[in-house]
């Protein structure tokens, strides 16, 4: 049941851009502990006295604080890179007392300012890691979202390939010809994938996850996109032998989740389904500002998204 419940979630969070879920980290402390890794961070223990999710920086007077403080959830920035910026941006979170898991997507032209001289491209959120680091850009998404959120985990394009090849490749219908050509990128970027139902390949897969021309609302679009894929890259991911999949592709992580985090997850991950993961895509509204198309995040819809993933330990009162 554990190594079923590694297959699922692990497959559930790798494979939407270039997604690498941290509980694959479970199944080499677990398991398999001969695989090669990459870089974890922070592997000190965690004192007995400690929430069993805590962040450093958040405010727990809040509602939601109060919530978390009751419960067991584990949430997670995951991050793929572009050259120095941040391509996809996803959290995830997973409720262990109610088996469920939450993805939310944070489209990369969400509008975050942060000094008023900024030149407008620099108040995107796909701007921040490369300033800051992962650690400001997980600090940044604790604010957007008012939920505890330290821990991280960032991967390369590489692993999307090589993770697909291994499945196989993904059934996609591919939603219009996608056609685009970028020779500044190194390597030169070629995207020529027909409109219909296609088996991807790992450098296909990569190249429909990176594409952003022709959606008919966008970054928005790209990321429905990506969720379908990855709705698809989950069935086929379970005939797979996981030890495999993650010998290719966790040397590709830099992450700060620790082996303490992991051994506490592990006696509540057993009757998970991959039929309760939720996606979700941050609230926002599409705004033209200061010459540039921004993605405004909606507060009073991010408030009720958060809220709803805390119902099951909080109080009606506390999520009014």
């Amino acid at each position: 049941m554990i190594r079923h419940f590694f297959k699922i979630f692990f497959a559930s969070l790798v494979l939407i851009s270039i997604v690498l879920s941290v509980t694959a980290l479970g199944y080499i402390f677990f398991v398999d502990k001969n695989i090669v890794i990459g870089t974890v961070k922070g592997a000190e223990e965690q004192s007995e006295n400690t929430l069993f999710y805590e962040s450093s920086t958040y405010d727990y007077s809040s509602s939601i604080g109060e919530a978390a403080k009751k419960g067991k959830r584990f949430n997670v920035l995951v991050v793929g890179l572009e050259n120095c910026r941040t391509d996809t941006i996803m959290v995830a979170s997973y409720d262990m007392e109610n088996k469920t898991a939450d993805l939310i997507s944070i489209p990369r032209d969400t509008y975050y300012p942060r000094n008023a001289d900024d030149s407008p491209d620099l108040k995107k959120i796909n701007a921040v890691y490369a300033e800051g680091g992962i650690e400001k850009l997980t600090s940044a998404i604790q604010d957007m979202l008012g939920i505890p959120l330290e821990k991280y985990v960032i991967i390369d394009y590489e692993a999307v390939v090589s993770c697909v090849d291994l499945l196989g490749g993904v059934e996609v219908n591919v939603p219009f010809h996608m056609e685009y050509s970028d020779p500044y990128d190194n390597p030169p970027l070629v995207i020529d994938i027909p409109e219909g139902a296609q088996i991807l390949n790992g450098e296909q897969s990569l190249k429909f996850l990176r594409f952003r021309k022709g959606y008919a609302n966008q970054d928005l679009g790209r990321i429905e996109a990506q969720q379908q894929f990855l709705k698809s890259a989950i069935e086929q991911s379970l005939s797979l032998q996981l030890p495999a999949l993650i010998k290719e592709a966790y040397s590709y992580v830099e992450t700060n989740v620790t082996v303490t985090d992991l051994l506490s997850m592990a006696g509540d991950i057993i009757g998970f389904s991959a039929d309760n993961i939720n996606s979700n895509i941050l609230p926002c509204i599409e705004t033209p500002l200061e010459g540039l198309s921004f993605y405004i995040p909606d507060e009073k819809n991010i408030k009720k998204m958060v809220s709803s993933m805390y119902i099951p330990i909080a109080n009606e009162s506390q999520t009014n």
